[in-house]
């Protein structure tokens, strides 16, 4: 793979912007409400049996919150799932059960749209499955551009 992502023979396709930015804004709201509710029992003074349930359940919420802000920040900087399309191949990080994660395009024997998912056949019956609904691309318009760079990587060989 190419190291530089932005060179006109590669493409990337990432997770939309308005997708990561609202994992950031929920988990920035979910924190903000942990924040709150810890001023709020502190200011209240509880029995005892509350300040642990209701800290309990706060601290649960902190988590899950600060979960949604790091993924949400993560697939902003392009460490979520992303395809790379380049000269030499393609790499598939659309998540786990995808199949082979990087294979270059000798390997390619078919390139179809199936629904929701890209299904690339590969060489000794191997298969990679790009899931397109967490990326910013229609399904049919990457295997098209799958199909190009097979043939312009082999000028005999025909359109898959």
């Amino acid at each position: 793979m190419s190291p530089n992502a932005d060179a006109p023979e590669s493409r990337v396709y990432r997770v939309p912007t308005g997708v990561a930015l609202r994992g950031v804004g929920i988990g920035t709201v979910g924190l903000g409400v942990c924040v709150v509710g810890v001023a709020v029992l502190g200011a209240a003074e509880p029995s005892r049996a509350v300040l642990v349930g209701v800290g309990l359940v706060l601290g649960l919420l902190a988590v899950l919150a600060l979960t949604l802000l790091v993924v949400g920040v993560l697939r902003l900087v392009g460490l979520g799932a992303r395809v790379e399309l380049d000269d030499e191949g393609f790499l598939n990080a659309t998540g786990p059960g995808a199949g082979v994660r990087r294979a270059s395009w000798r390997d390619v024997r078919r390139v179809q749209a199936d629904g929701p998912v890209v299904s690339v056949d590969l060489s000794a019956g191997r298969r990679s499955v790009i899931r397109t609904g967490v990326l910013d691309v229609e399904t049919r318009e990457l295997a098209r551009e799958m199909r190009a760079r097979l043939v312009r990587g082999d000028p005999a060989r025909p359109p898959a």
